[in-house]
């Protein structure tokens, strides 16, 4: 039997091992395994002066391969031993403190960004602020650079989402995101548009720094 028709023989075995037998794979793999490992031993005591040397120094090269097979869907681990699967686990237990430490540095910096208290719009001003927003994208230095550039729009709406209130609320990312769509040519959800009589203030450059 070649090596790539391990698994179709092996899973041959299983089907008809668990047909017959009230059991879980786990069974049939530690049968297997022994089985293996004892026709191994088997074939390693016998003289390599016998007549048939030749021939169970075959078997046992089969057997050899196919006991990697084994190693290689050994899901319960069977064939390690105890130290070696408490070595594993503690090297395993290791890592997860390394990352649990990256991940606390991570936190404590992102923290150093985070204030105490968000800012609060008077109740029924949402639209003047975003109207500001969205003035104040449209600005250019006396230049003529842009004065803010983003690839998206997805700062905007998550500042205002994330250091905003609305009088007292907090206002949902998603109600902030309609107000700024991906592409400013669109149309946006009904009830998103800034009404005029929301647009309060209007941005003028200082003509003096031009």
């Amino acid at each position: 039997m070649n090596e790539d028709e391990y698994p179709a023989f092996y899973q041959y075995h299983l089907e008809y091992f668990l047909k017959e037998n009230a059991s879980e794979e786990k069974e049939f793999f530690s049968y297997i395994y022994e089985l293996t490992t004892t026709r191994i031993s088997y074939y390693k005591q016998h003289t390599p002066f016998g007549s048939r040397h030749i021939l169970n120094k075959e078997s046992l090269r089969k057997c050899n391969q196919f006991l990697k097979f084994l190693y290689s869907i050994d899901q319960w681990n069977h064939h390690k031993s105890l130290e070696i699967l408490l070595a594993e686990k503690e090297e395993h237990i290791q890592k997860l403190k390394v990352n649990i430490e990256e991940l606390e540095g991570h936190i404590k910096e992102l923290n150093q960004y985070e204030s105490a208290e968000k800012i609060s719009i008077t109740e029924g001003k949402l639209a003047t602020v975003i109207d500001l927003f969205l003035q104040l994208q449209e600005q250019s230095s006396p230049d003529e650079r842009k004065l803010f550039r983003s690839q998206t729009q997805s700062p905007w709406y998550k500042m205002l989402s994330r250091y905003f209130l609305h009088g007292e609320k907090e206002i949902p990312i998603n109600t902030a995101r309609n107000y700024f769509p991906a592409n400013k040519k669109d149309k946006l959800i009904k009830g998103s548009d800034v009404a005029d009589e929301d647009k309060i203030f209007k941005i003028i450059p200082n003509k003096k720094q031009g």
